[in-house]
């Protein structure tokens, strides 16, 4: 057994069975809470859902895959999925860590209809602390705080949620790709290029050289871009996109499996079957299963 295999997995805890599959937990509430968790928040842990960490007040360093990154006062830190990350013992900082399920964002995806939260998404990856101007902070602030107010009310709508977190999540989004750390302009705008061209096409094409031809470039010049600008090559941003369409289309009333593998091009529904369980770790229809049996427990506590 390795030191890797000794890191605990953290799962996302639900508040309640109508949990949107979002939670904002102040931050000095966490803390008073550590005896309670069968971990140490101060030492290395994988989390298996997305979560981020505003720093209102505060200056030290957070650990993200071994790597100790530096934040300060208006600072937020992401952590992806299956990332591993650990606090800093020596800074108590204020503010917020929100955890957000993957469901969550295909909720999102389903009933906003709209590909804000693909950027976002991938930018996870490419630098896990970002540095807010003070009015972006301010904002960030007002926006977490209505959050946590509207996941908090008892006949809460989980649309209200999504639309405020989608209204975050643009914000930060659009000032990662205005102030990426470490990466030109020039590089900035062929990713984009890239990320468009990949909003354009995924439900037809999947390759990466495909893309490639499209920008003028090698595969592994375009390699090499997706991991200079999000650490991700161009297939996996290609599968992620495509991946977050289809739970959003299984997340939605009607279409068949196979209407669903026609329309992302899939010529086999056994094909889509096996890609989807390969990102997911379960069947197409055990993942509608899940999803309708969540959102029903959720119609039945509102009731």
């Amino acid at each position: 057994m390795t030191l890797y295999d000794t890191i605990p997995t953290v799962g996302y805890r639900a508040s309640d069975s109508s949990d949107p599959g979002i939670d904002v937990v102040d931050l000095d509430r966490f803390r008073q809470r550590r005896g309670r968790y069968a971990f140490n928040p101060y030492q290395p842990h994988r989390v298996s859902y997305f979560c981020f960490v505003y720093i209102e007040q505060g200056q030290g360093q957070h650990q993200v895959d071994g790597v100790l990154h530096p934040y300060q006062d208006g600072s937020v830190i992401f952590i992806n999925q299956d990332q591993i990350h650990a606090f800093d013992p020596n800074d108590t900082p204020k503010g917020k860590m929100v955890n957000i399920t993957p469901t969550f964002f295909s909720e999102c995806a389903a009933n906003i209809r709209n590909s804000y939260f693909v950027p976002f998404h991938l930018s996870l990856t490419q630098a896990p602390v970002l540095q807010m101007t003070p009015e972006l902070s301010q904002s960030c602030r007002v926006l977490l705080a209505e959050m946590t107010q509207a996941i908090s009310e008892v006949d809460n709508d989980p649309v209200v949620v999504q639309l405020l977190f989608a209204a975050l999540a643009l914000k930060l989004s659009q000032h990662r790709r205005d102030h990426g750390n470490g990466v030109d302009d020039l590089r900035r705008q062929r990713f984009n290029e890239f990320l468009f061209l990949v909003e354009q096409g995924f439900a037809r094409e999947r390759e990466a050289k495909h893309y490639a031809e499209q920008m003028h470039l090698s595969y592994k010049a375009l390699n090499q871009l997706c991991k200079r600008c999000c650490g991700r090559t161009a297939k996996q941003i290609i599968d992620f996109r495509l991946n977050l369409e289809i739970t959003r289309k299984l997340s939605m009333k009607g279409g068949s499996i196979q209407s669903i593998a026609y329309d992302l091009g899939f010529d086999d529904t056994t094909n889509f079957v096996r890609y989807f369980k390969r990102h997911n770790g379960l069947t197409p229809s055990a993942y509608r299963a899940a999803y309708e049996r969540d959102a029903m427990m959720s119609v039945d506590t509102s009731l």
